[in-house]
């Protein structure tokens, strides 16, 4: 079992270099749940984004992916090992899609009720990929249509992470009370849709041109855009009005991931940190997107430097025990997000 864990920590980095890093921070008994649970939900992801497979396959294997959780067995675990199998092996995230029977493993060896925490919510997002799920062999993609399209597809795959997350934080700590749980799980589904839609709107160009959108058709008509005239200079204002009017979105859910994170008790300062630096690092990729937002058009990768993310860092382990300075540093940069904004 240690080899098989190990493997979950070692591979956690290679297909993700934002949550590995942070999910070191957790407390012992937190690492590995965490660890498993982002990687059973980034094999359900990696089957809903595969470009080698049919739209049919695609939910096939979701849905046998989601038998796993509801049936416990080696039949069922079996019978997925050999469905995948058509999955090519060319990637990381691939890579991990065949290897799903080591962090099974793992995933089997937890307690009852972590299971059920964890389970619960890989079979929730796995239910919204299979309906949100496009096919990349056709010519013309299957966009979402409207702005609740967007709220409930962000749910899915980002706000189900908040509610899994707050399921294991209140299991390994006394101190977030049942009465507190509920009060965190206010604010968790917000937690996860702002980071979504920091990556939705960093990435739009990027995904348009791989034949994928996440920019509903409802908001292009708000604009008189499309998907092919945003690239247009003639249409660089309407491009600007509707960036920032996904970035207000994202600080309105991001504002409820602060009141999620000044809600954890301050002796949980490991889990807090964990909290915050995802925070305070989509806060300043919306800064970096606001101060030149047409660049993403021109395929320029919006990255905050090493030195903000060192500094949030450093920021952050000295705030995470002070709700003031966690608080001050927020509004701090949300007003440097909002300013030029209400001047436009």
């Amino acid at each position: 079992m240690q080899k098989n864990i190990e493997y979950c920590l070692n591979v956690l980095p290679q297909v993700s270099r934002t949550f590995a890093p942070t999910i070191r921070l957790l407390p012992k008994g937190l690492n590995v749940p965490v660890t498993v649970a982002y990687l059973l939900c980034r094999i359900a992801d990696t089957i809903e984004d595969s470009a080698d497979l049919s739209l049919e396959q695609k939910r096939i294997f979701l849905n046998g992916y989601m038998q796993l959780f509801e049936n416990i067995n080696q039949n069922n675990l079996d019978t997925f090992m050999d469905m995948i199998s058509v999955i090519p092996k060319q990637t990381p995230d691939e890579n991990l899609a065949h290897n799903l029977e080591r962090v099974w493993a793992v995933y089997t060896s937890f307690s009852e009720t972590t299971r059920k925490h964890i389970g619960r919510w890989v079979v929730e997002m796995s239910k919204g990929m299979h309906k949100y799920a496009q096919s990349t062999r056709k010519k013309r993609f299957t966009f979402l249509k409207t702005m609740q399209e967007l709220d409930e597809y962000t749910y899915y795959v980002a706000g189900t992470v908040g509610y899994l997350l707050t399921e294991l934080f209140s299991h390994y700590s006394k101190k977030i009370t049942p009465p507190l749980k509920g009060r965190l799980e206010l604010f968790a589904e917000s937690f996860g849709k702002g980071l979504q839609l920091v990556n939705i709107i960093r990435d739009m160009s990027t995904d348009i041109r791989r034949g994928q959108s996440y920019i509903p058709d409802e908001l292009l008509r708000k604009y008189k855009l499309s998907r092919e005239t945003i690239y247009e200079k003639d249409y660089q204002d309407q491009v600007q009005e509707m960036f920032n009017e996904l970035i207000i979105s994202a600080v309105k859910h991001l504002d409820k991931a602060l009141n999620y994170i000044v809600l954890i008790p301050k002796n949980e300062s490991r889990i807090r940190l964990f909290c915050m630096l995802p925070l305070f690092w989509a806060m300043r990729t919306l800064q970096k997107i606001q101060e030149n937002t047409l660049a993403l058009l021109n395929s320029d990768k919006i990255k905050i430097p090493r030195t903000t993310i060192r500094r949030e860092y450093y920021v952050a382990l000295i705030n995470s025990r002070s709700n003031r300075l966690m608080r001050r540093h927020y509004n701090k940069i949300r007003r440097e997000i909002e300013d030029p904004l209400i001047a436009a």
